[in-house]
């Protein structure tokens, strides 16, 4: 990190600590207030910087739109990758540990986080391509609108959740590919095995 200014890293380091201690990112109010920006386009400003050297990736029109896309290697706690994971058709899920991510599993706010890599290019529009690899905190409750991975019968898939009643919608994010639909008779077959925390884009 040494080509950061010095607000460029307290901003990014702001961003590490927000999303260890929340699970998601710091809106940019979060970092007015923190580092006492007086105004909005201090914090785009230096968020604009740290995008153009490949820090983050910034979604437009999004609240909490911050990927960070690079961080420093992790304290040896690092995340297990395991396997990889479709966005696009389903593949058959790896339960085996390929490798691990140099990225300490407590940046991401779980202790027991683990990583897919991204295959295919359903969820193009949120900005996960194929190749990434997405961390993934474990949980069977996610809300509305979160980013999932999900065991569909014995293949594994990334897509945003949706529920609606009696009703599940896996939605991808790329217009040339259709949502799953799922009814009450069809849950015993599917699984939210946890909520996206993360990516990590290796370049």
């Amino acid at each position: 990190m040494e080509d950061l200014t010095e607000k460029q890293r307290l901003v990014f380091d702001y961003i590490m600590e927000y999303t260890a201690n929340y699970g998601y990112p710091p809106t940019v109010r979060d970092l007015c207030d923190e580092l006492g920006f007086r105004s909005p386009n201090t914090a785009h400003f230096h968020l604009k910087g740290l995008k153009d050297k490949g820090y983050i990736q910034v979604a437009k029109g999004k609240n909490r739109g911050i990927t960070v896309l690079r961080v420093p290697p992790g304290s040896g706690n690092r995340i297990p990758l395991v396997g990889r994971i479709a966005a696009g058709a389903p593949i058959l899920a790896v339960e085996n540990v390929m490798d691990t991510l140099d990225v300490d599993r407590s940046f991401f706010g779980s202790s027991d986080a683990f990583s897919v890599r991204v295959e295919g290019d359903s969820m193009i529009e949120a900005h996960i391509e194929d190749g990434d690899y997405v961390v993934i905190r474990p949980t069977s409750t996610p809300r509305n609108g979160d980013i999932v991975a999900a065991m569909v019968g014995d293949d594994v898939t990334l897509k945003f959740f949706h529920r609606d009643g009696s009703r599940i919608e896996l939605r991808p994010a790329n217009a040339k590919y259709k949502s799953y639909f799922f009814t009450e008779e069809d849950f015993i077959d599917v699984r939210v095995l946890g909520v996206m925390a993360g990516l990590v884009r290796r370049v």
